[in-house]
């Protein structure tokens, strides 16, 4: 769906964004027309808001991320699972499931939540199984079929897993997995209410949501300390959150109007805290976007001056040909008419291991080397200098242009170009 919409908007990224935008859009109505039967009107019109209105989905739904098509797949399994299990509202949370299989391998979370949730109705796990199987088969004999004759998916499915598997040693073994745990949830207000909301759905009708928010917040959290800067990754189950946070109103309102004996004005008092909490929300989000103002937390590691790049891009488009090649990481690889591979791939291409090349590459899977010494051009930016160099490997690539002298013929607050001496341009 992004390849198609950039190819319809000729390249431009704001077709990618404006794709992502619709698609929070889609979620928050998603969360008020398929809650309301359930949580109520108001609590699932509050939830909406919550999600429309908190920071981190203004952020991340602008941004161009799997991960957002996840959260709206498990949304739907979601809705579908606080129902009674019936074939037609099993399937539906099958499909949401598959929506989530399509995007990212994280969908795994919401379908063992899923099945947790209907552990009491076994005949619904085929319905619920079913898309998200035949969407891993298809993706696997695609992926065969691309591969033919060789068999570099069963190696590449291997790294895989050995890489989540060193990640999850690392960050989330023992003591560290509740301490990430606590501290994702101890990070904001939106997180401390999705909490307590989460707890309070500890009830005949809206257990799923406990289970969604709770299981997922286990599996997701144990092994990610870093999720609170590169938030991204939590993005899978922000859904499921604010959901949290409109079955927690729910429960809140059913109290007071049993302390109330059903008074109007214990209701109305209620709703008018919610209408004011989900207006907060909305009310700090608007002024911070609308300047320019909404910084995200990972802000060290993105591109730091857009128009840089572009200036960048246009300068080197003038310069090369499409047989050329750049090494250049992929914030400006995109926007060149040439042959690019990143500092990874380039190390890569050394034999030497690096981040996500855990283990040698053979040169056989580049589509064109990535030899530095081939490069027309070298392109060092702010991802570049603040985290690429320090991944194992890279920085021989750095001594390599200092030892042989490679001159910096264009140069920003960020970025700069070295050109190889050995290659200079006519």
């Amino acid at each position: 769906m992004v390849g198609g919409i950039a190819w319809l908007f000729n390249g431009d990224i704001l077709g990618a964004r404006l794709l992502n935008a619709f698609l929070a859009l889609a979620i928050g109505l998603t969360i008020y027309v398929g809650g309301r039967g359930i949580l109520g009107h108001f609590p699932a019109w509050f939830g909406a808001l919550m999600f429309l209105g908190y920071s981190q989905s203004v952020i991340h739904f602008r941004w161009i991320y799997p991960h957002n098509a996840v959260a709206f797949g498990l949304l739907i399994t979601l809705l579908a699972i606080l129902r009674r299990s019936r074939p037609k509202v099993d399937w539906m949370a099958g499909a949401g499931l598959g929506i989530a299989a399509m995007s990212h391998p994280l969908f795994i979370h919401g379908m063992i939540a899923a099945l947790l949730s209907r552990i009491k109705q076994p005949r619904s796990w085929f319905r619920l199984a079913t898309p998200p199987t035949i969407v891993i088969f298809l993706s696997l004999v695609c992926a065969l079929f691309r591969y033919w004759p060789e068999h570099w998916l069963f190696q590449d499915l291997s790294d895989l897993f050995e890489f989540y598997l060193a990640s999850s040693s690392q960050s989330g073994s023992g003591i560290k997995a509740i301490e990430n745990i606590r501290v994702f949830y101890c990070y904001d207000f939106f997180h401390i209410g999705a909490a307590v909301g989460g707890f309070l759905c500890l009830r005949r009708r809206l257990y799923p949501i406990a289970i969604f928010v709770f299981v997922i917040s286990a599996l997701l959290l144990q092994n990610r300390q870093n999720i609170p800067i590169f938030y991204y990754q939590a993005v899978t189950f922000l859904p499921a959150l604010s959901l949290a946070w409109s079955g927690g109103f729910r429960v809140l309102l059913s109290w007071l109007r049993r302390f109330g004996r059903g008074s109007t004005t214990v209701s109305r008092s209620a709703a008018t805290i919610g209408l004011i909490l989900a207006m907060l929300s909305i009310g700090r989000a608007v002024p911070e976007s609308l300047s320019g103002h909404l910084i995200s937390r990972n802000d060290f590691w993105v591109t730091q001056i857009p128009e840089e790049v572009e200036h960048a891009s246009r300068w080197l488009n003038e310069r090369v040909a499409q047989s050329d090649l750049v090494i250049c990481n992929p914030n400006i690889a995109w926007l060149l008419h040439c042959r690019v591979a990143d500092l990874m791939q380039a190390t890569a291409w050394r034999g030497k291991r690096t981040f996500t090349f855990e283990r040698p590459v053979s040169r056989e899977r580049f589509l064109f080397p990535a030899d530095v010494n081939e490069a027309r051009y070298v392109v060092v930016g702010d991802i570049d200098q603040r985290w690429t160099f320090l991944q194992p490997g890279v920085a021989d690539i750095a001594y390599q242009l200092a030892d042989e002298k490679w001159p910096v013929v264009w140069q920003g607050r960020f970025y700069l170009i070295l050109e190889n001496p050995n290659l200079k341009a006519n």
